[in-house]
């Protein structure tokens, strides 16, 4: 049976299990073990979609620099455009497609869109929900 020590260090009267229910040592370390989960999922969730945002930002900026250099000449067709705006992201190692459009009467703007799958495109699926459908970055600027 269970026993109690004293403060002297001698052996008490034996620890009823209403005592042992009222005793509050490591409350702490199992309300930590409770919460240690949610705070890790919490986290991963974070850097999950942390990357997500870097890679939106990076695709925005590949779709702005690709339609401006289509626009005022730089690149001279659809094809070469589209290969441009893979170049600027081919450090990613996600598959991304680029689709760049001339004008075409009675339209004058130049349009990139640059497409990726959500789950390719973060650094880690860490989490595993939320990561359905695609990322797009989609630019439009007139012909010069």
């Amino acid at each position: 049976m269970w026993t109690r020590q004293t403060s002297a260090g001698r052996q008490g009267r034996p620890a009823t299990l209403a005592a042992l229910w009222r005793e509050e040592g490591g409350a702490s370390a199992v309300e930590f073990a409770l919460i240690l989960p949610l705070l890790i999922m919490l986290l991963l969730g974070v850097i999950q979609y942390g990357s997500l945002f870097l890679v939106q930002t990076r695709m925005n900026d590949a779709a702005r620099d690709t339609a401006r250099r289509l626009a005022v000449g730089d690149l001279k067709t659809e094809t070469d455009a589209e290969a441009h705006a893979r170049a600027l992201l081919a450090d990613w190692a996600a598959p991304f497609t680029a689709v760049a459009a001339l004008p075409r009467p009675p339209d004058h703007d130049v349009s990139v869109t640059i497409t990726v799958p959500m789950r390719q495109a973060a650094l880690l699926d860490l989490v595993g929900f939320g990561m359905g459908g695609q990322l797009k970055a989609e630019f439009h600027v007139l012909m010069e």
